[in-house]
């Protein structure tokens, strides 16, 4: 037997693929992410184990045998982990936007699916099936998580630091007024 395959399951079956398939690439940026973090702890850690080992002592430092790391390096690597860490945060926060998206509109579908499966009923001709139907695809969070009169946006979205720093700088605004003279 042959069972007659609804378009809207359909819909519904591809956009569960979908999320699978992104949760599964953000669950990855993690882990790339937690393998970086722990690569850069321990080259830090290296240089400060055997510095002998990467950087030339000093001469009144060779003399008792301590050689100091360069400042440069230091920046160089906390350069380097700070936009490595917000490219990757940014791309995970993309991938959790599109599952977040993707089950909204998965949500519309079985709404539009409860509508269409209850059409006889007298309780579903009205108001019950408008409402079911009525914006089931209309998707728009930042209505949802920002305020109207936001100011500063985050210059990296996604990177818990520059978050922090937009959310203070906006709360320090809205604390003052300027004024006209």
């Amino acid at each position: 037997m042959s069972e007659e395959v609804n378009s809207i399951d359909v819909s519904i079956s591809a956009l569960e693929n979908y999320v699978v398939k992104n949760q599964e690439s953000a669950k990855r940026l993690l882990s790339y992410l937690m393998v970086f973090s722990v690569s850069i702890l321990m080259l830090i850690s290296m240089f400060y184990i055997f510095p002998s080992a990467f950087f030339k002592a000093t001469e009144t430092a060779a003399k008792a045998e301590i050689t100091k790391i360069p400042e440069s390096i230091m920046f160089g690597v906390f350069a380097i982990y700070v936009v490595v860490f917000g490219v990757l945060m940014a791309v995970y926060r993309f991938h959790l936007n599109e599952v977040a998206r993707s089950e909204h509109y998965k949500m519309g579908f079985m709404r539009i699916r409860v509508a269409a499966n209850n059409f006889s009923d007298q309780g579903f001709n009205s108001e019950v099936r408008e409402s079911l139907t009525k914006d089931a695809f209309v998707y728009n969070p930042s209505t949802v998580f920002s305020s109207k009169d936001k100011k500063i946006d985050s210059p990296l979205p996604g990177h818990p630091s520059s978050d922090l720093t937009a959310i203070v700088l906006n709360k320090l605004l809205d604390g003052i007024d300027v004024k006209k003279k």
